[in-house]
């Protein structure tokens, strides 16, 4: 078993573990969604300019 896979293991088996692990997801979740809205919106704002 590789060492990501271990630590998987014992994140899923805390019950802080859990909410640390969907808590991240989370993070960066909202963090990739709000750059996109913002290279949308200047790469639109751009085109409409010429």
């Amino acid at each position: 078993m590789s060492s990501l896979a271990k630590i998987k293991n014992t994140l899923m088996k805390n019950k802080y573990g859990k909410y640390l692990v969907v808590g991240g997801f989370a993070f960066f979740f909202i963090k990739g969604l709000i750059w996109l809205v913002l290279l949308f919106s200047v790469g639109f704002s751009a085109f409409n300019f010429l």
